[in-house]
């Protein structure tokens, strides 16, 4: 319950920055629709429109442990400023206890959703960014021991991340749930999570 009172808190963050931004500089040209450097508001956008899909990789980590995911995903622009959606990872996920256990490998499906929240002040500071958090569920698809000897936690992830709503972004995001002690473990090889990626169309 308290990571979703988390993930609401930093999306009124959010707005509460987008509310004290300035006003955009207006670029007005003779026979034009509208304002040139001002993104039409989503409201005037059809369903169509709103939708945004794209892919990439996630938590990626080489050693022990190594973990890699593709993930593709679609969102739903909420609006101007705010995009939630769904996706699904592939991860797979190895780790060398050594001794009795050995080398352990999974092969991970998993679900996530997610929202962004683009916030004017950060993107004066860095280019354009965002607030993200998201919330990711496993299943073990290999026929491996692995499972014998642990389970996989649900990830709850929060972090910043840096990039158009369209395009290539990366995101820097931390686990909450993370665990690296015996019992559920995260499906990542650390608390911190790189995601690379993005909407493409």
């Amino acid at each position: 319950m308290k990571h979703i009172f988390l993930l609401c808190f930093l999306i009124c963050v959010g707005v509460v920055f987008e509310s004290q931004a300035q006003d955009p500089v207006v670029i007005k040209e003779d026979g034009a629709k509208g304002d040139l450097d001002v993104e039409p508001d989503v409201s005037e956008l059809t369903f169509r429109q709103r939708l945004h899909f794209g892919g990439g990789l996630s938590g990626l980590s080489f050693g022990n442990p190594t973990s890699i995911g593709v993930s593709p995903m679609v969102g739903y622009q909420l609006a101007n400023n705010t995009i939630a959606g769904v996706g699904l990872t592939y991860q797979y996920y190895s780790v060398n206890y050594g001794g009795n256990i050995g080398k352990l490998t999974s092969n991970l499906l998993g679900e996530r959703i997610f929202i962004r929240q683009y916030i004017p002040t950060l993107t004066a500071l860095l280019g354009q960014s965002y607030l993200v958090g998201q919330v990711e569920n496993y299943s073990n698809l290999s026929d491996s021991n692995a499972s014998n000897y642990y389970g996989y936690s649900n990830p709850v992830l929060v972090g910043i991340g840096i990039g158009s709503k369209l395009g290539i972004n990366l995101s820097v995001m931390y686990d909450l749930n993370y665990s690296s002690s015996s019992g559920k473990v995260s499906p990542y090889g650390s608390a911190l999570v790189v995601q690379v990626g993005g909407f493409f169309f």
